[in-house]
């Protein structure tokens, strides 16, 4: 008989005994013995899945990797908006001038901000720490306006040049900070930055979320830079004087764009409180370095000065005050040369929290820049003022609507005409932000 043949007479006189159901077996094992019998069944199936039990090599192991992650935290906010604007401009970019550096999109729902963070704190002397912060959205293309001299984006620049200003080459996502950080342990501790990181400059942040309004005023859009790139220095002289000191890239650029490098100054006392002035803070900022690309000689500087206290429980007043200084030589309408360049403003901001789920924030400013330092105007100079009215409404604990009316209005053009937003010299922009943090 074939091989073939001889294997399927075999296969067709076992298949009785493999095939037929053990009926009689069955019927002989009791209900518990069944449930027993599935039990072990189980147990036989899931044990190959299971991680082996950790030996005593791998405790110190598994100890260390969990005390890696130890302190570190999470988290992010979304930000969107829609604004209307009197001078009624095209979908798209504003015609507005610059001050609205982050909201500057029109007839648009406009996603502005996608934040996320990662980081460690390093509170006591020899902890280590670091922070990661990712943006995407339109504040991605505006965060840092000025590019290293290797980023052509888009549109093609000469060598060391910046682009005009929210056009960073389409950027979809960037990092706004990314550095590490080690509290040394020198006398109370000496906590050193490394990387890129907030400005110390200025009052608010370019995170609509951390500031009484939505919009951003004169004085934090033009008058301060939003990052700086390079080392950061903070001790604390006393328990209420704290001391820092920075050496970085010209400001708001991913790399250094001259051979000189920016230094930096704050200096931030508490106040004791008094009978009307309660929490009170004073914070001098400084900042004095190169600021155009391959210009080693323009030295640009800064210096920003806040106090703030709050005269009742729920009441905060904040003034602000902010200078800067060119030494190079602008030309002028007339086409002259001026040198010494001056730009100056003062915001004053009343923040009062009615509850913890509603507050108001009403912010008005000054802002001279009739020598055209920071293109306020876009051509000429001028002098500007805003006033800023904000409704805070946490509809949920971490959903926020935030309605805001601003008006702005040039008030001195002496070097032309004062009709800038499309041919008015005064702006109403209405906008409604909702973000929600988590």
């Amino acid at each position: 008989m074939p091989p073939v043949n001889l294997l399927i007479a075999c296969l067709l006189a076992v298949s009785p005994f493999l095939f037929a159901p053990p009926q009689a077996v069955a019927d002989s094992l009791t209900d518990q013995e069944i449930q027993q019998f599935r039990t072990l069944f189980k147990e036989r199936m899931i044990k190959p899945s299971l991680p082996g039990v950790p030996t005593a090599e791998d405790i110190p192991k598994l100890r260390g990797l969990s005390e890696s992650f130890r302190g570190m935290q999470f988290g992010g906010y979304i930000s969107n908006y829609y604004q209307y604007e009197s001078s009624n401009p095209r979908a798209g970019d504003s015609t507005a001038l610059s001050p609205k550096a982050f909201t500057t999109q029109v007839n648009s729902f406009t996603v502005q901000n996608i934040e996320l963070w990662l980081y460690k704190e390093a509170p006591d002397p020899g902890d280590i720490g670091f922070r990661i912060t990712l943006n995407w959205g339109d504040i991605a293309r505006r965060i840092t306006f000025t590019r290293p001299v290797y980023d052509d984006g888009l549109v093609a620049q000469p060598m060391g040049t910046a682009p005009v200003p929210g056009r960073t080459g389409g950027r979809q996502v960037t990092f706004s900070e990314g550095y590490a950080m080690w509290n040394i342990p020198v006398g109370k501790g000496l906590t050193v930055r490394f990387g890129k990181f907030s400005s110390w400059m200025g009052y608010e942040d370019w995170e609509s979320i951390w500031n009484p309004n939505f919009t951003e005023s004169y004085i934090n859009t033009d008058g301060t830079p939003n990052t700086a790139t390079g080392l950061g220095f903070n001790y604390p002289v006393t328990d209420r004087f704290t001391a820092n000191y920075y050496f970085t890239n010209a400001f708001d650029t991913f790399v250094n764009n001259n051979k000189s490098f920016t230094h930096g100054l704050e200096l931030n006392y508490n106040l004791p409180d008094l009978a009307f002035f309660k929490n009170g803070l004073i914070t001098l900022n400084t900042l004095w370095g190169p600021s155009q690309p391959l210009n080693d000689s323009r030295w640009y500087q800064i210096y920003d000065l806040i106090i703030q206290f709050s005269p009742f429980k729920k009441l905060t007043l904040v003034t602000e005050g902010d200078w800067n200084l060119d030494p190079t030589r602008i030309a002028q309408p007339s086409g002259r040369l001026k040198k010494d360049n001056n730009g100056w403003g003062v915001a004053q901001y009343v923040i009062y929290d009615y509850t913890e789920r509603l507050g108001f924030a009403v912010r008005g400013e000054y802002f001279w820049d009739q020598d055209n330092l920071c293109e306020l105007s876009g051509a000429g100079g001028a002098s500007l003022v805003e006033v800023t009215g904000t409704l805070n409404l946490k509809l949920r604990e971490r959903l926020m609507i935030r309605p805001e009316i601003r008006y702005d209005k040039i008030v001195n053009f002496p070097n032309g005409s004062s009709h800038v937003w499309n041919h008015r010299n005064n702006n109403i922009t209405a906008i409604i932000g909702v973000s929600y943090e988590f």
